[in-house]
């Protein structure tokens, strides 16, 4: 019969301790060995007791729970889920320590079938871990649900948080390029979206027109596949200058003949224009304030407040008028 690889193991060590510790009567008169034999012979003990350890240890038996991923495999073209299954399967095993350290190392990947609707996951789990023994799994089952697929183009919301450096504005509305994106899902899914949005991006102090890739939301990774995955935003951004003009009071809606006077006849207007503006909003003829003659017919004080009509085609912000508030009469007919 053969010897057992561990007996002879055992023997060979048992013999190399005692030549190392003998004390005969040859080794006192002997010359002293060299400290470096001593530290290798010391070195290789310690290192076949670990290994000695290891290998009585990888025999025993252990529980241990691992987490095994997920694989979604044939799901028809036209089909699509409703909810996403389990990304992992978290399973308690019992088995050698080798065994576990093998399925430490090389997980399975659990198949889940589209075609079978409800999933024993116990059952999935026992086909790709033959060799131990399955104690539990959690969840123990999934239900795959599908709908019919449908594709639907959908408009794309920024989500873009940009602020500017004092003494600039952003100069009319963001624009997104592509604006609109396909989406393509379960019925139920698709249907309900109004919009896909893109991530949120905090941009600060900003003294420029902008242009940037913006990656669109994840949110629904799994269940919707998207067209694209990036919109380009972008966005004008002046340098804005206070500036100030004296403009006329005027009436809006009055019968003919009718005339009023206020007083004062002018305001002066107080706004934010960008700097390439300056000089056409001090001339344009269309900038003056205005009261609806319906409004000065109902009032009841003796004063009105005035509304600031912007000339076509200037950007202003900020516009404030002085004095804000105005008396009035009604000029007489001329008599005849």
């Amino acid at each position: 019969m053969a010897d057992n690889p561990s007996n002879t193991f055992s023997s060979t060590l048992s013999r190399l301790m005692r030549s190392f510790f003998a004390d005969s009567a040859e080794s006192r008169f002997a010359r002293e060995r060299p400290p470096r034999r001593k530290g290798l012979v010391i070195t290789f003990c310690l290192l076949s007791s670990a290994v000695l350890w290891f290998m009585f240890s990888m025999q025993e038996t252990y529980t241990q729970f691992f987490e095994f991923p997920t694989s979604l495999q044939n799901l028809p073209p036209d089909q699509a889920l409703t909810s996403l299954p389990p990304s992992t399967v978290r399973v308690q095993i019992e088995g050698q320590g080798v065994q576990l350290l093998r399925l430490y190392y090389k997980q399975p990947v659990i198949q889940l079938n589209a075609a079978d609707g409800t999933i024993d996951l116990a059952v999935a789990v026992a086909e790709v871990t033959a060799s131990v023994r399955t104690e539990s799994v959690m969840p123990a089952q999934v239900e795959l649900l599908l709908e019919p697929r449908i594709v639907r183009r959908i408009p794309i919301r920024s989500f873009v948080d940009l602020s500017t450096e004092p003494g600039y504005h952003i100069v009319g509305q963001y624009t997104l390029h592509p604006d609109s994106v396909l989406v393509s899902g379960a019925t139920s899914i698709i249907e309900a979206l109004e919009y896909w949005p893109t991530r949120r991006e905090l941009i600060e102090n900003v003294r420029s027109s902008t242009r940037l890739v913006v990656p669109l939301s994840d949110t629904l990774t799994g269940l919707v596949e998207l067209e694209v995955e990036s919109s380009e935003y972008q966005v004008d951004v002046q340098p804005f200058t206070e500036a100030s003009r004296q403009v006329e009071v005027r009436v809006d809606g009055a019968p003919v003949g009718r005339e009023i006077t206020f007083v004062p006849a002018s305001t002066t207007v107080t706004f934010q224009v960008p700097l390439q503006q300056y000089d056409r909003a001090l001339t344009a003829p269309d900038f003056y304030v205005s009261v609806p003659f319906e409004e000065i017919r109902s009032d009841t004080t003796g004063m009105v407040y005035p509304r600031i009509h912007h000339p076509d085609g200037l950007v202003i912000r900020e516009s404030r008028i002085s004095p804000d508030a105005f008396g009035y009469f009604f000029n007489l007919p001329e008599q005849r």
